[in-house]
């Protein structure tokens, strides 16, 4: 509300800029209301014949961490790795051996064994997910038998699962997933199987001379259920997205010469009976052998390119929406070659392919095409709340280049469905240069137009409720971009209430239709001129109302930060969070009388630790406090409820739980000499501690613990200006658990947080028994790992 109390309507979401037209529409990547993209993909068109037979021929091919890339062998038997393509040697993949499995036949095969399929099977596809799951179903040369082998990379172990249920009796496998949570989905045509489990690594050797648990592995291998597929004539591909597991085959009336694919969806969920449904892919699409999803609303197909002097003509992946049904997008997401026909799977699941030159991620092409004409009647209805409202103004918060426009229309009625036919054409965006909203930072440039009827004597657009019709034009390189648009109401009337009353409107508004051409009244264009003015000077009334959030840091916009933080006689770090500044500023005031104290330490490095302080993350030690020891000699009493190291857990101070107890005074004089050996002399035990007690009064040790770690540099930063110029400070770094005080005694954790990961073995740097841990590598080939992941390739971007 400015200050006539003039209310407005915001418009800056998807829902605000629906419309039943399809040439505008809302682009969640800019978060603005564009003209439709309209790239014309240029998808191949093999024959059907021969795209069925490349997926037949078509092989698996994943890719680890390292660059490495793996397949299935000729004889489908084994799975070979190889560093690089198309040039390096191909190696047999190893992992520990099966202990199911016949006795080794020498060392090395006892060590690492090849990974090959059961006795007279083969392979039937590949995958790599999860944390590092390998798995690959396989069948029996007679179809007797089916199942999957699961190879996990960085353990090394390897189990034979074979899959069989009252379900699914004759289960042919097809295609197979590995998700985030190393379940494996395998699809036949008739079927889709579960599988979950982990074996123990290493294998659990059960002893008659003890005590056994009943289920030796708590999680083994196992097929968690079966469901039955709708009728299809057979799988193509299979992926999963976030929530959702996508199955691309083909229907049951397809045939070779013209196959039929549908799509089936699922949801990633372990319940058997979750729904699939049948989704009918976008018509005039070509056969695809692939598929992979780019998000949770879309996924991309791939189709075999041609043969001939149009393959690298037409050499676009097809993109269609998850809806119901699914539409083709009007982007470009070409392959710059192909050598095989299926995607190259990774653990991060980004659509990758394998081109003559290796492997390259795929993206969407960056030179956009925009439709050149765009129109769109909002869908939303906007109410006023108040009939016979006077709609003021728009603002609209857009960017619109050299080339492009944006036209506006409007009606209003007093009901919803008392819209006349007719919409009243609005005067073109008039460019701002001060915000209707004081001191807003809009995302483009503001434009201003006024709300009025485009003919008739009275020109006021009153009613209830306001319709929309929002015109888009571009030169088809280029679309306009509303970010955001807000409708103002009522109008305040400086006519009506600083003129006369001869000088009000006297005559009523037109009816509708008004007739084409019919000027304006002299109270009509005194109307408008006035809005005109008030457009132009309400901005500057609302600046000087809104001024005092100038000297609020919580509203104060941040450009202004720096200035509100010279007045209060400090000084912003440019690279802190706008947040942070904020906080900072606000908690000036209570810092400054306690300034230099422990307690306003405490409070300042919470905000600049973003809580730090609170979580138990960043703690601040006073030296003098460590005194415990030294108290004892004496027999002190020390209450300890407030002390940061034990937090009261102590019962008092003339003892210390362990090793180090503290009784009789030859014991007190050897603990003195730890501290001070030149003045552990008989007589002068006093005399000593209250040295100590100088020694140590005036310094200061921060320890962080767990992610307060990355923080340091700012607490280095920031403490000579929290900490008086007579105190010595340092900042320490901690692994251990926190209560400090209880740890190294009781050997507890008494800090309750998420147990950090270990981390790899550093040379010169860990510690034996401090928890860091040798890492196999995520690798096919782990011998080959480079130390770094290979940089990833920009595909085809233009």
């Amino acid at each position: 509300m400015d200050s006539n109390g003039t209310r407005f309507l915001l418009l800056d979401r998807a829902a605000d800029f629906r419309n039943a037209g399809g040439s505008c529409a809302w682009d969640a990547d800019a978060r603005a209301f564009t003209l439709v993209r309209h790239d014309e993909p240029r998808l191949p068109r093999l024959a059907a014949a021969d795209a069925l037979q490349a997926w037949a021929d078509a092989g698996p091919w994943i890719l680890d961490d390292y660059g490495q890339i793996a397949r299935l062998s000729a004889d489908r038997r084994s799975i070979e790795a190889a560093v690089g393509w198309p040039d390096a040697p191909w190696n047999p993949l190893r992992a520990h051996r099966d202990p199911t499995a016949p006795l080794a036949a020498d060392l090395e095969a006892l060590t690492l064994d090849p990974v090959d399929a059961p006795t007279a099977c083969a392979f039937t596809d590949l995958h790599l997910g999860g944390s590092g799951l390998l798995a690959a179903s396989w069948m029996a040369d007679d179809g007797t038998r089916a199942g999957v082998t699961l190879v996990h990379l960085r353990a090394r172990w390897q189990r034979h699962l074979e899959i069989a249920s009252p379900e699914a009796p004759a289960f042919r496998p097809v295609r197979l997933w590995v998700d985030a949570s190393d379940r494996v989905w395998v699809a036949s045509d008739t079927h889709l199987t579960l599988t979950i489990g982990a074996p123990l690594d290493p294998p659990y050797v059960p002893r008659p001379d003890r005590f056994e648990p009943v289920s030796v592995e708590p999680s083994p291998p196992r097929v968690r259920w079966a469901q039955a597929l709708p009728p299809l004539r057979r799988i193509n591909a299979i992926a999963v997205v976030a929530t959702r597991l996508l199955i691309l085959a083909e229907a049951s009336g397809s045939t070779d010469g013209a196959p039929q694919q549908i799509l089936l969806v699922r949801a990633l969920s372990d319940d058997p009976t979750a729904a699939l449904t049948a989704l009918p892919l976008p018509t005039g699409l070509p056969f695809a052998s692939d598929i992979a999803a780019l998000d949770d609303g879309r996924a991309i197909l791939l189709p075999p390119l041609e043969t001939g002097v149009t393959r690298a003509q037409r050499r676009d992946c097809p993109v269609i929406t998850l809806d119901d049904p699914p539409a083709l997008a009007a982007e470009r997401w070409p392959r710059r070659s192909e050598a095989a026909v299926r995607f190259v799977r990774h653990r991060d699941n980004q659509v990758r392919h394998l081109a003559n030159d290796g492997v390259v991620r795929l993206f969407r092409l960056a030179q956009a095409r925009f439709l050149p004409h765009g129109r769109a009647l909002l869908t939303p209805v906007f109410d006023a709340g108040t009939p016979d409202t006077v709609w003021d103004r728009l603002i609209l918060d857009a960017c619109i280049p050299a080339g492009c426009s944006v036209m506006v229309e409007a009606q209003a009625a007093d009901t919803p469905g008392g819209f006349a036919d007719t919409f009243h054409r609005q005067p073109l965006p008039l460019a701002l240069t001060t915000p209707d909203i004081p001191f807003a930072t809009p995302r483009g440039t503001l434009h201003e137009i006024l709300l009025q009827r485009s003919s008739g004597a009275a020109r006021e657009l009153r009613g209830r409720y306001l319709r929309l019709r929002l015109t888009l034009g571009g030169d088809g390189r280029h679309s306009p971009a509303v970010y955001a648009l807000r409708i103002w109401y009522p109008r305040f009337s400086w006519q009506a209430h600083y003129l006369p009353d001869h000088f009000h409107q006297q005559q009523p508004a037109d009816p509708e239709p008004v007739p084409a051409g019919r000027a304006a009244n002299g109270a009509d264009l005194r109307e408008r001129l006035f809005a005109s003015f008030s457009g132009l000077l309400t901005p500057i009334e609302d600046r000087i109302a809104a001024s005092e959030q100038l000297l609020d840091p919580l509203a104060v916009p941040a450009p202004w930060l720096a200035n509100l933080a010279a007045m209060l006689g400090t000084r912003l770090r440019p690279h802190w969070p706008e947040t942070r500044q904020r906080r900072w500023l606000a908690a000036l005031g209570r810092l400054q009388p306690h300034k230099g104290s422990y307690g306003a330490l405490c409070q300042a490095l919470d905000i600049l630790t973003e809580g730090g302080v609170s979580r138990g993350e960043v703690v601040p030690v006073e030296l003098f406090r460590l005194r415990r020891t030294l108290a004892t000699v004496l027999g002190l009493s020390m209450d300890d409820a407030r002390h940061p190291l034990t937090l009261g857990t102590g019962q008092s101070g003339n003892s210390l739980v362990g090793d180090t107890l503290v009784l009789s005074e030859d014991h007190a004089v050897e603990i003195l000499a730890l501290f001070a050996p030149e003045l552990a002399r008989p007589g002068t035990e006093r005399q000593a501690v209250e040295h100590f007690f100088d020694r140590y009064a005036r310094r200061l040790t921060v320890i962080l613990h767990g992610p307060a770690q990355s923080l340091r540099g700012v607490i280095e930063e920031a403490l000579p200006e929290l900490v008086p110029a007579i105190v010595q400070w340092n900042v320490l770094v901690s692994e251990h658990p926190f209560v400090l005080g209880l740890s190294p005694l009781l050997r507890i954790d008494t800090y309750l947080e998420t147990q950090p990961p270990p981390k790899p073995v550093r040379l010169d740097t860990t510690r034996l028994g401090r928890g860091d841990l040798i890492y196999n590598p995520v690798a096919l080939l782990p011998e080959q790992a480079g130390s770094l992941p290979p940089p990833e390739s920009e595909g085809d971007r233009a």
